[in-house]
């Protein structure tokens, strides 16, 4: 049994085994339908519950499907569906659940929820989203890269904008596979302690993002964020703006990322997001795929 909480905690074998499930688990599905069951049934008899305290849509749905996909049932519930929100605390939750579950996928704003699960249980957890890391969202962008071009290892990847949880996640990718990030934003929202510390800052996004062969972005605002706070934070990081002028600086066969949801003409213009919708469409996809060989590898 295995855990999957952070990228960190894997080493790169573990990693290129997640990775060889999901991609012949994404071959076998070839011609099938979204309804049609895998021929290998890696998740028979098992019951997962996703527990989300925070909205999704792609995490929600890309593990209820693979769950489904590969023979499991899958129970969905947000935190004001439990008693956690009476006040019952996660440490008692997770005791309980244990005896009912085969593996939980928890989304929450508090990565010491995650602790207290794999404290208190003895089936896989799996991250679906923290407010510290976003690990099945980094190693599906991987996954996707390496799928269009290539191997990541040595390759400049920029991450532009405000260093949140997939940043994060991202950081301790490039210590796995071998990757130079450069992180582009404001010093203020630049990560202090990530366990990994090897990234350079750039505070200028033209020199960051010179020959850069990947452009990873991601939304300015957080979920709890009041408009006000929103409006501060536009007027900090308007400078950061993926644009024409700035793709043009990078390498001419460079991917640009996002992981959605995205908000237009303020982390990426219009028109930048259209040229990539279909490799952002690309990376949700592989997100299901991906996820797959995550749950599938907790139970090996």
């Amino acid at each position: 049994m295995n855990n999957f909480i952070d990228i960190k905690d894997l080493n790169l074998n573990q990693i290129t085994n997640i990775f060889d499930v999901s991609a012949k688990l994404k071959k076998d599905r070839k011609g099938f339908s979204n309804g049609n069951k895998d021929p290998n049934q890696l998740l028979l008899n098992r019951v997962v519950a996703l527990l989300f305290k925070k909205p999704s849509t792609r995490t929600r749905f890309s593990f209820e499907v693979g769950i489904f996909q590969m023979g499991g049932k899958s129970i969905s519930v947000s935190s004001n569906e439990l008693q956690i929100s009476n006040l019952e605390t996660m440490s008692d939750t997770a005791s309980v659940l244990t005896k009912y579950l085969d593996m939980i996928v928890l989304r929450t704003e508090n990565h010491s929820d995650l602790n207290d699960l794999i404290k208190y249980s003895d089936i896989p957890i799996i991250n679906g989203l923290s407010d510290q890391s976003h690990p099945c969202q980094v190693l599906s962008d991987i996954f996707t890269y390496e799928e269009i071009s290539g191997s990541i290892e040595d390759k400049k990847v920029v991450w532009l904008g405000d260093a949140n949880n997939v940043c994060n996640s991202y950081i301790q990718a490039s210590d796995k596979f071998n990757f130079e990030l450069i992180i582009c934003g404001p010093l203020e929202f630049i990560p202090r302690d990530n366990g990994v510390q090897n990234f350079q800052y750039e505070v200028d996004p033209k020199k960051a993002l010179k020959n850069a062969d990947l452009i990873v972005t991601d939304t300015w605002y957080s979920m709890h964020q009041t408009e006000k706070e929103r409006e501060i934070r536009k007027k900090k990081m308007q400078n950061y703006t993926l644009t024409e002028k700035l793709l043009k600086i990078s390498n001419k066969e460079s991917l640009v990322f996002h992981c959605m949801p995205i908000y237009r003409n303020n982390e990426i213009m219009s028109d930048i997001a259209d040229k990539f919708f279909d490799i952002f469409l690309k990376q949700a996809e592989n997100r299901l795929h991906v996820q797959k060989g995550i749950m599938h590898w907790c139970f090996s």
